[in-house]
């Protein structure tokens, strides 16, 4: 999340400092053509260079999120910017792999490049919600391709993190919990220990989704960092398939548990012991093929 002094110009780095400084503010957006201003912009940036294009780009990102735009307007800004934040994001450098993490105020160019792209989501998400009306109801395919690329943007910050063995941003999981914790309250997704049922069309699960990041996560704790996410990656959809989500309520004494709490800025983490008391959040249940990717890892178990 945010905060409303967030400001680009609070970037610990010297280099992006010197680059803002030297770019000039865009002209105030016209309410009539705001998304084609918008795109107009970021569609420039495509003739110059990485460096010089970045700080534009993240400006555009931050001022697009405080700027007052219709939900269809959002959406068209947010289609028009995807390529370029991907594009930017892949030419970016990685940092050193188990080099100084920094704790959270060193958060990587890319990780707020991608934090913007998630802000901008999530404000495009609920105008598009609040604007259900017959004005704009009419593409329910707008809805569901945010939310897609809200899961997608989640999932690539965490392996960031994963890959290049940094601290992810904070809020980061908490706020993967608030959507899902948003489509569950609205109706859009529906939960039980033996099956889902989705409102979504069948090339779009939310609680797979959901769960894939929630596994990604889990892999990392349980492995200790140690197993590649390249590899385990396209095992995910199959162990999120096979996961289930249950009400911590029935299991209170139970142990061996994998607890999702909410509330909490974290991944699933192994509760220690017997569950004692019910919380925020659910128990996943992971089949027994994650077992044993997770046991081959750490004890070099044959899977």
């Amino acid at each position: 999340m945010i905060p409303g002094e967030y400001s680009l110009k609070e970037v610990d780095s010297e280099e992006l400092q010197e680059l803002l400084a030297a770019e000039s503010e865009p002209p105030p957006i016209e309410s009539e053509s705001a998304a084609s201003a918008i795109c107009g912009r970021i569609e420039t940036l495509r003739h110059h260079a990485l460096k010089q294009a970045l700080p534009t780009l993240m400006l555009e990102l931050e001022r697009t999120a405080r700027e007052t735009l219709t939900a269809e307007e959002r959406v068209i800004v947010m289609r028009c910017v995807k390529k370029p934040v991907l594009k930017a994001a892949a030419g970016l450098p990685k940092p050193i792999k188990g080099g100084d993490g920094g704790g959270a105020a060193s958060i990587t160019l890319e990780q707020r490049l991608l934090l913007l792209m998630l802000y901008n989501l999530r404000k495009t998400l609920h105008d598009v919600d609040r604007a259900c009306t017959n004005r704009f109801a009419d593409d329910d395919g707008d809805r569901i391709w945010v939310l897609q690329q809200m899961f997608r943007f989640f999932s690539r910050q965490i392996r960031y993190g994963i890959d290049w063995d940094r601290p992810w941003p904070p809020n980061t999981w908490r706020d993967l919990h608030d959507l899902f914790v948003y489509l569950v309250v609205r109706g859009m997704v529906q939960l039980s220990s033996d099956f889902s049922v989705s409102v979504f069309d069948e090339d779009f699960d939310a609680e797979i989704e959901y769960k894939r990041a929630l596994l990604l996560g889990l892999t990392d704790r349980l492995t200790n960092r140690r197993a590649n996410s390249e590899e385990f990656s396209p095992l995910l959809k199959r162990w999120a398939t096979e996961t289930r989500l249950q009400d911590p309520n029935s299991l209170v004494g139970q142990t061996g548990l994998i607890k999702v709490e909410v509330t909490c800025d974290e991944p699933p983490r192994l509760q220690e012991g017997a569950l004692t008391e019910s919380f925020r959040g659910w128990i996943l249940r992971p089949p027994e093929s994650f077992r044993d990717y997770i046991d081959h890892i750490n004890f070099g178990t044959t899977t």
